[in-house]
């Protein structure tokens, strides 16, 4: 009987080490086979700011108007005008532009003491899309549009006495344009960045007739 009870006894005395060695046994071993996976992200996904892929990006600049005819030297008009672009990755995005810009006393051609006044006011409607060849926070993208420029020429008043009758407006006509294009843009915060580019607007490259304007614009990209 002493003996029965002194086995009994060492058994219950023995078993929870028994039990707790087994249990870090089997911790080690686990801890083996299922080691801990890190996941690491990558800078450009990091920059990309995926909470909303599409932009609202309204800008204001200058444009030398290729179509001032007046030997004034004063060829330039203001441009203003807005872009909605969609991300398609960290470092290309698509864009839908309008753009307004007018020019004034552009149809002295000849440099006449008495003429009437004429000016330029466009409206550009283009596509294209923009790809950021040095990326980051701070970036450098080359872009491309194409669309339409619509152009109609206003009658703005006289200078000294012309003999004959203005001509009268005839709305707007349609011309094929293209645009490359350089912006600069620096990320704010994830919801707003600063912008600033140089574009080439090609007219008439169709027919051989291509004429340029020169445009230098600034804005805020909102998202």
């Amino acid at each position: 009987m002493r003996k029965l009870m002194f086995v009994l006894v060492a058994s219950l005395l023995v078993a929870p080490t028994l039990a707790d060695a087994q249990s870090r046994s089997k911790s080690k071993s686990t801890s083996k086979r299922a080691p801990t996976r890190v996941v690491h992200v990558s800078r450009s996904d990091r920059d990309c700011c995926w909470g909303n892929r599409f932009s609202f990006e309204p800008y204001a600049g200058a444009m030398k108007d290729a179509y001032d005819f007046s030997p004034d030297d004063e060829n330039t008009g203001y441009l203003v005008g807005f872009r909605v672009g969609y991300l398609l990755s960290s470092r290309t995005r698509l864009l839908g532009n309008i753009g307004y810009s007018k020019s004034d006393d552009v149809a002295n051609t000849f440099g006449q003491p008495n003429y009437f006044v004429y000016d330029n006011t466009w409206v550009f409607t283009t596509a294209g899309g923009e790809f950021d060849v040095v990326p980051g926070r701070t970036s450098v993208s080359l872009g491309l549009q194409g669309g339409a420029a619509w152009r109609r020429v206003d009658f703005d008043g006289l200078v000294g006495a012309p003999g004959g009758n203005p001509t009268p407006d005839d709305g707007f006509s349609a011309q094929e344009i293209i645009i490359p294009g350089l912006t600069f843009r620096h990320r704010l915060t994830n919801r707003m960045t600063a912008m600033a580019g140089v574009q080439d607007n090609i007219f008439d490259f169709l027919d051989g007739s291509a004429r340029h304007s020169l445009a230098v614009t600034a804005g805020v990209a909102f998202r």
